[in-house]
């Protein structure tokens, strides 16, 4: 199919989809689609609308969606068609009038050369006593008959068929300029963009699913740009906050607001993104998406068992006594450089200390560990397999103590 043909078509006001199907029945020819359009736009307008439809069957949601997808469509094709008919029209009436000047100029031209050349017949026959009278006289009927035929084309009918096809090919050599993408188009370009994010996709299909349901609730045709859920999954992907301007959301004091709501340009946006679902791109970022979901999953129940088996250490530990208490000895247990302090009775144990440890983040569990009393230089390595059971008063971390953590 001619890229130059489809453009003339769509230059003079009809959509990709007529201009083709168009060109396919005129074999390429560019007047006969632009006539089998205008006959095609007149016997749609004689119809009028089609007869209602009868109640539909309970189906799915995704069959009802396409239904009413295909309907607002149709409905807006329609409304396209009549559209381009008037522009059509009009155009040719204006390409029809500036015709009927050139013609009218070309008249007026060569009445005037007849006169001329008249005139220099008249000149030449007096001067030259009658020779080349004849071939003057032949140049000025010439230039007469010239003028004459003119002046009968513009006043005249124009001829049906070489007279359409200059008209079409003025059109074409007029209108060629290159015509704005749709409403619809812009929208499926932009969830063309969305597919490689299957968050920010499923985001917004949520979101016009609810504009779609709910078309009187306000909370469901305004987002807020300061919305942290909004901003991680549409606002930071590249395309999302285009996509939302496509569909008529409008930027308002902080929000994008659906002011002016169009069904059947959401419903195009939603088929768009489901489209968009089917590609490879999404597939690959959804993947992606549920690996991450679940790691992060795993980490947290991990995170969750580590913390009650800590408890669990700590549970060991005799209670606090209360600051100041006599007898009270203050310990402190360096894991890496974080310092833990917590008092103990000078009559508690080694092991007390020991769970107490166990019980702090970082250090290992189900491994064995190590504690180094650092007091006082050189720090000393407590056997934890002979002294658990020694008080702290008797290991001289009373009043008050440093141990380290250390590998076992």
């Amino acid at each position: 199919m001619d890229s130059h043909s489809l453009s003339a078509l769509t230059d003079l006001g009809f959509t990709d989809e007529q201009a083709a199907v168009a060109l396919q029945m005129s074999s390429g020819n560019v007047q006969r689609a632009v006539n089998f359009l205008l006959e095609n736009a007149q016997a749609t307008e004689q119809v009028g609308a089609p007869p209602a439809r009868p109640p539909p069957s309970a189906t799915t949601e995704r069959a009802e969606g396409d239904r009413a997808l295909q309907e607002a469509l149709a409905a807006s094709r329609r409304e396209a068609a009549g559209e381009s008919k008037r522009r059509a029209e009009a155009r040719q009436a204006e390409l029809a009038a500036a015709s009927a000047n050139t013609a009218c100029r070309g008249g007026r031209a060569a009445s005037a050369a007849a006169a001329a050349a008249e005139r220099r017949a008249q000149t030449a026959s007096s001067a030259s006593g009658g020779r080349g009278g004849c071939a003057a006289s032949a140049a000025a009927a010439a230039a007469a008959q010239t003028a004459s035929s003119a002046s009968s084309e513009t006043s005249g009918s124009r001829p049906s068929g070489g007279g359409g096809a200059a008209a079409a090919a003025a059109a074409i050599a007029r209108f060629a300029a290159p015509q704005a993408s749709t409403a619809e188009q812009r929208v499926q370009a932009c969830a063309s963009r969305l597919a490689g994010s299957a968050r920010c996709v499923d985001a917004l299909i949520a979101s016009l699913e609810r504009a779609i349901a709910n078309p009187e609730d306000e909370r469901c045709r305004k987002v807020s740009l300061t919305n942290k859920a909004f901003r991680e999954r549409v606002g930071s992907v590249p395309g999302g906050v285009d996509f939302l301007y496509a569909v008529g959301f409008e930027p308002m004091h902080g929000h994008l607001v659906l002011q002016r709501r169009d069904t059947a340009l959401l419903w195009v946006g939603k088929a768009a993104l489901q489209a968009a679902q089917e590609s490879l791109a999404y597939r690959g970022s959804k993947e992606a998406l549920q690996l991450r979901e679940a790691l992060q999953l795993s980490s947290s129940e991990y995170a969750a068992e580590e913390a009650a088996r800590r408890q669990a250490w700590l549970q060991k530990v005799p209670d606090e006594p209360p600051e100041g208490q006599a007898g009270s000895a203050l310990i402190c247990v360096h894991v890496g450089e974080a310092q833990h302090w917590r008092r103990f009775d000078s009559s508690e144990v080694l092991e007390d200390v020991v769970n107490f440890a166990r019980s702090l983040p970082g250090v290992p569990l189900g491994r064995p560990i190590g504690l180094s009393n650092v007091t006082l230089r050189p720090a000393v390595r407590l056997d934890l397999a002979t002294e658990c059971g020694l008080t702290l008063q008797r290991l001289d971390l009373w009043p008050t103590g440093h141990l380290r953590v250390e590998a076992g």
